[in-house]
């Protein structure tokens, strides 16, 4: 699959998602605000693994697959907008699928290619912390888990929301949590702030490093760091939730979008 630019699927979608996360204001803390992006992710997922299931459907596909399909996780291609502000856009879905090198929604047609495709463009503008814990997360085996998953569901032979549900909770979440630990153990090994040491007896609550903690965040890179960690324990904290897409009703809308 070539590289290069990011282009935009569908540009009236792209407006909608624009105005969703630009425009409208949002009173959300930084901890809420990672805690959604790890659920909205995990219900991506669970959005990709439907439509995995309706591409191994011989009726729905629109081409051919390999009996033992090879599925990989790279680089991005598609966006619904940039982000500014000193804010990045960052991906929902850990990465651009492929089946077999070929994308994912050309073996669909009519609204669920499309829809298909969509998936793989949603972005949240964040800070940059947040696409930082999100690469690190990648590159220490949450593309795995998402190609995993989907694989799952691809050669599976059972009934498809039982497949879906399975793959999700054998492979994703924890592949994902996997993930998340590498990723927070590769990120201590960077310079972080000291522990908290608290007083006891008559300095009782009082943090007895506290001028120490100040100096080291007074290190852009060190108080990067602790924000990255920070955004992966709740990152972690997200896999916690059941994500809506997982209910039975959810699964079954897509599975019934039309063939054209």
């Amino acid at each position: 699959m070539a590289k290069g630019r990011r282009t935009v699927p569908d540009r009236v979608e792209a407006k909608l998602e624009r105005f969703r996360h630009k425009m409208v204001q949002r009173f959300s803390s930084d901890h809420q605000r990672a805690v959604n992006h790890g659920l909205a992710r995990n219900g991506r997922v669970v959005e990709a693994l439907c439509y995995m299931a309706l591409i191994r459907d011989p009726a729905r596909r629109k081409r051919p697959i390999l009996p033992v399909p090879t599925v990989t996780c790279t680089a991005a291609v598609r966006q619904f907008f940039r982000a500014d502000d000193g804010e990045q856009a960052a991906h929902l879905l850990p990465g651009q699928l492929s089946i077999d090198g070929a994308l994912p929604w050309l073996f669909l047609a009519g609204p669920a290619a499309r829809q298909l495709e969509n998936l793989f463009a949603y972005v949240e503008p964040l800070r940059a912390d947040y696409n930082k814990a999100d690469s690190a997360a990648e590159a220490n085996g949450l593309t795995d888990a998402f190609a995993d998953a989907c694989r799952r569901v691809l050669v599976g032979k059972g009934e498809a929301p039982a497949d879906i549900a399975a793959a999700y909770e054998q492979a994703w979440i924890p592949g994902a949590l996997a993930a998340f630990a590498a990723a927070e153990a590769q990120k201590r090994s960077k310079p972080t702030p000291p522990p908290i040491e608290r007083g006891v007896g008559m300095e009782y609550g009082m943090i007895l490093n506290f001028e120490e903690r100040m100096a080291a965040f007074e290190d852009d890179s060190i108080w990067a760091t602790y924000e990255q960690l920070s955004i992966l324990g709740y990152y972690r904290a997200a896999m916690n939730q059941t994500p809506r897409q997982l209910k039975l009703q959810a699964i079954r809308e897509i599975l019934a979008l039309p063939t054209a």
